[in-house]
C-alpha cells in the first residue's frame, strides 16, 4: 500500500489540502502550455520532453496512480495537439503511434519516480522507527528531542520528559516465551499512543525501555499526562501478568542542558521507583536556573 502524504518526508506536506490542488493547477498548466504552443505554431514546435517533469513531480509527490492519470492527460493533450494542427504525417496511423510512444514514456517516468520515493521512504522508516512497535527508535527519538531543546531556548518554553520501564519484562519472556513479551510491548506502544497528543514524540528506547517527550508543557499537565500513562499502560499489561509499568518524570521550567541529560534526569527518578517497589510513579520539578540561585 503506499503511504504517499501521510509524513513529512520528502515534500510529503505539499500534497495535502490546498496545496494538493495548487500542486495538480501548476503541473496541469505545465502540460497545456507546451501543447497550445504547438498548436499555436502549427507543429513547428514539439516540446513533449517537457511533459516528462509535471509527470514526474505529480508521481514523485502523489503516487503511481495520479502519476500515471497525469501521463494520460499529457498524452491526450499532445494528440489533440498533433490532430487539430495542420502538420502533414506520412500516413494517418504516425499521431497514434506517437501517442503510444509518449503514453509508454511518460508511464514508466511515473511508475519509476513512485517507487524510487517510496522506496526511499522506507528506508528512512526503517532508519527512524522501532521495527516491533512502530515507534520512534533512540535515534530518531534524540534527534527530536535536540530539535525541541533549541526550540524551547529560543523561545523560552517549558517541556517535560518521561522514562517508562516495564517491571518484571525478563520474567514474562522466559515463562511465556518472546513472543508474548513482543506483544506486551506492542500493546504498551499502543497505549502510549492513545495517552498522548499528537504533538508529543513517544520512542521505544531498546528492550522495555520507553520514553515521552511534551513539547509545551506546565508542571500540572506533566503529572496529568504521567498519571494517564502509568493508567493506560497499566490497563494495557494486564493481559500480560505481572507486567507494571514505573515511570519517571522530569519537568524543566526552563531549558539549561542538553537533551540526553534531561532524559537521563527522567530515567533516575524512573530508578528510584524501581528501588522502592516498582509499579509507580516519580516526578521532579526543575526549575529555572535564575530561581535556583535567587532561592539560595
Amino acid at each position: 500500500m503506499e503511504k504517499f502524504g501521510t509524513s513529512d518526508f520528502l515534500l510529503a506536506t505539499l500534497w495535502s489540502g490546498w496545496r494538493r490542488w495548487a500542486t495538480w493547477t501548476v503541473c496541469l498548466t505545465a502540460i497545456l502550455i507546451p501543447a497550445s504552443l504547438q498548436i499555436a505554431t502549427d507543429a513547428e514546435f514539439a516540446f513533449a520532453s517537457l511533459e516528462l517533469l509535471p509527470v514526474l513531480v505529480i508521481a514523485w509527490m502523489g503516487g503511481k496512480r495520479n502519476g500515471l492519470l497525469l501521463a494520460f492527460l499529457a498524452v491526450a493533450m499532445w494528440a489533440v495537439s498533433d490532430l487539430v494542427s495542420e502538420h502533414q504525417f506520412s500516413a494517418p496511423w504516425v499521431p497514434w503511434a506517437n501517442a503510444l510512444t509518449r503514453l509508454m514514456t511518460y508511464s514508466v517516468v511515473a511508475l519509476l519516480a513512485a517507487q524510487l520515493r517510496l522506496q526511499l521512504e522506507r528506508e528512512h522508516e526503517l532508519a527512524t522507527q522501532d521495527a516491533l512497535t512502530g515507534l520512534q527508535n533512540r535515534r530518531s527519538f534524540l534527534e527530536a528531542g535536540d530539535a525541541e531543546v533549541d526550540r524551547s531556548k529560543r523561545y523560552g518554553r517549558s517541556l517535560a520528559v518521561i522514562f517508562l520501564d516495564i517491571d518484571d519484562f525478563k520474567q514474562i519472556n522466559d515463562s511465556k516465551g518472546h513472543a508474548a513479551g513482543d506483544a506486551a510491548l506492542r500493546a504498551t506502544a499502543r497505549a502510549l499512543l492513545a495517552a498522548l497528543r499528537s504533538s508529543d514524540q513517544v520512542a521505544r528506547l531498546g528492550g522495555d525501555e520507553f520514553a515521552v517527550l511534551l513539547p509545551e508543557t506546565g508542571y500540572d499537565a506533566a503529572v496529568e499526562t504521567g498519571r494517564k500513562i502509568h493508567l493506560a499502560v497499566n490497563m494495557a499489561l494486564e493481559n500480560f501478568p505481572p507486567l507494571k509499568a514505573s515511570i519517571g518524570v522530569a519537568w524543566f521550567e526552563q531549558v539549561d542542558r542538553l537533551f540526553p541529560a534531561m532524559l537521563k534526569a527522567a530515567d533516575e527518578l524512573m530508578y528510584k521507583v524501581k528501588e522502592s517497589g516498582k509499579n509507580d510513579m516519580r516526578l521532579r520539578r526543575i526549575a529555572a536556573p535564575e530561581r535556583l540561585i535567587a532561592g539560595q
